[in-house]
């Protein structure tokens, strides 16, 4: 039997269809960024090649969207700097105090406004220019690497927008790969069998999917591949088998409660998928307009301890490497930024793919520099390495949240190490010093994240079961707007299953801890099961069959509500 990491790695790194597609897109656009960079002599070509990977997204609408959005951000940035540099170039006292504003502005921001990324980005760039005064005196030069920037940031958006407009599929195609993939995962388990991890996957799957579809009809998009009305019986269907056995060939048992109710949701879910996803309704309702700021922006102490926490890591590195002489580390400021995030498992689940991605990319990097790079005489050469490592750090990078983010990181240490200038690099030590950066920042940000105001992902996983729980209890309730509960308890059943597996990277964690959250998380799962089966449109015209399961889920539902605010309470 395989450990759970070759699990994981053989899940992640399967071949899927259109990931080849997209993972050629990545590379050709790193390879043209670089050409472009390398023939202009264009400041900083690690970061141009690195923002394609961070701009790549799955669908057209969302790379638009983040580049735009990050031209915006890095305009901003300009201007800003612009300012600054006025005030400051020559006077240490004042560009720190500015530097850290940037950063607790910019961090605050990201958690607290629908503006936020923008404002993120922003900061990160005017703190990231704003150190490299110390290294640059001539205030011309760094006027001029400030306007540089702009092109920095833009041009590899431009092309990575381009190229994904020219070659990428349209969203329609992309939801009917999602679609189909589960349904003929779903069909295949139905015969040979079906785990818990199956129905995790296939649920995380179906809820941003389903949020897609709605948004799609909404603009009057028509021929989707399939329509909500399906997806919302998919998940059904995945939430009814939560309340079965893990199933095996053979197993069913036709006069089970959950077996009917299993057959009565797959029926419908064909049925609804038959049906092409209509236009949107004659009068529909006026579209929800995003509030610019979340209710407690201002009065959750958790957005501001977050900004200071990583205010103190990017001051700290920023201080450490500048005392030591080490302007080569300033690689540690940019782990930071990228590092944190809402809570200490989160924060160190990154850390752990940073520092492998690191690792893997530096000796890549390394590997390049001794025995490939002095072979090399013409730009098509380096162009051609840059490709080949930018597909293999991107077939990674095209994976999920659990091991995409070291793919993103191999690529930056590789190009950190061979994009040192405009001729084959030769140096190690620099290579040596940027991956240097990146372990110093990573270790920085951990100590500080659990040690200030540490935010648990098992808080955060208590929490999520506890909106599942209300979401259940709203469906027995009121069995006849079983839609809006159903799709509810879907989200927070994947939302917990996301803090579940981050809860296993927190610092100081004991294995009774993790075994009694693991149990907490199936019993959840199991009653949401039994709600589903409850509320059953198979169970109409049988009103004591469904009375018998309503009462039976909701007497569940209560005593695990009550056991897990119980252990809330005593482990706060």
């Amino acid at each position: 039997m395989r450990s759970p990491l070759i699990e994981l790695l053989a899940r992640e790194l399967a071949p899927t269809d259109g990931r080849a597609q997209a993972v050629l897109r990545i590379a050709v656009a790193c390879s043209i960024t670089v050409a472009i960079a390398m023939v202009f002599q264009i400041p900083e070509p690690t970061y141009m090649a690195y923002i394609v990977f961070l701009c790549s997204k799955d669908d057209n609408s969302a790379t638009v969207t983040t580049g735009v959005g990050a031209a915006l951000a890095v305009t901003i940035a300009a201007v800003l700097n612009m300012g600054l540099l006025l005030i400051d170039t020559a006077e240490p006292a004042l560009r720190l105090p500015a530097m850290a504003l940037a950063t607790f502005v910019g961090m605050y921001s990201i958690r607290i406004s629908a503006l936020g990324p923008v404002a993120y980005l922003a900061g990160f760039v005017v703190v990231l220019l704003q150190t490299v005064t110390d290294d640059i005196s001539n205030p011309e030069a760094l006027t001029r690497l400030g306007l540089w920037v702009w092109v920095v940031v833009v041009l590899p958006i431009v092309i990575t927008v381009t190229l994904n407009l020219a070659f990428a599929p349209a969203s329609k195609v992309l939801f009917g790969r999602t679609w189909h993939r589960i349904l003929s995962e779903l069909e295949s388990g139905l015969r040979s069998g079906i785990s818990r991890a199956d129905l995790s996957l296939w649920r995380e799957a179906a809820v941003p999917l389903l949020a897609k579809l709605n948004e799609a009809v909404a603009r009057g998009e028509s021929n989707l591949p399939t329509s909500p009305s399906a997806v919302e019986r998919l998940l059904e269907v995945l939430t009814i088998l939560e309340a079965l056995p893990e199933r095996r060939p053979g197993d069913a048992d036709p006069t089970l409660p959950a077996e009917i109710a299993l057959q009565r949701a797959l029926a419908e879910m064909y049925e609804a998928a038959n049906q092409p996803a209509g236009p949107p309704p004659a009068q529909p309702q006026p579209p929800k307009h995003k509030q610019l700021f979340v209710p407690d922006a201002f009065s959750n102490p958790t957005y501001w301890q977050f900004a200071l926490k990583t205010t103190i890591a990017v001051m700290g590195v920023y201080i450490t490497y500048t005392l030591l002489n080490y302007p080569t580390m300033r690689t540690s400021v940019v782990t930071c930024f990228f590092v944190a995030l809402g809570s200490l498992g989160e924060t160190v689940h990154k850390l752990t793919l940073r520092v492998s991605g690191a690792i893997i990319g530096g000796l890549v990097a390394g590997i390049c520099i001794v025995w490939v790079l002095p072979h090399m005489t013409e730009i098509g050469q380096l162009c051609a390495l840059v490709a080949l490592v930018s597909a293999g750090a991107g077939w990674i990078a095209t994976s999920s949240e659990r091991l995409s983010y070291a793919g993103m990181q191999m690529a930056f240490a590789f190009f950190l190490g061979v994009l040192q200038g405009y001729a084959p690099a030769t140096d190690l030590s620099l290579l040596r010093d940027r991956v240097a950066g990146i372990l110093l920042g990573n270790i920085v940000i951990t100590l500080v994240f659990s040690t200030l105001w540490p935010e648990s992902s098992r808080t955060r996983l208590r929490s999520a079961l506890t909106e599942a729980l209300r979401a259940v209890s709203d469906l027995l309730a009121a069995p006849e707007k079983a839609g809006e509960s159903r799709i509810r308890t879907a989200q927070a059943l994947v939302q917990s299953q996301h803090y579940s597996e981050l809860s296993a990277f927190e610092l100081q964690m004991l294995p009774a801890e993790t075994n009694r959250d693991t149990s907490e998380l199936e019993g959840v799962r199991r009653v949401a099961g039994a709600a589903f089966v409850a509320t059953s449109d198979a169970f109409t015209s049988r009103p004591d069959i469904r009375q018998s399961q309503i009462s039976s889920a909701r007497s569940a539902a209560e005593e695990l509500s009550s056991e897990i605010a119980h252990v809330a309470a005593t482990t706060r």
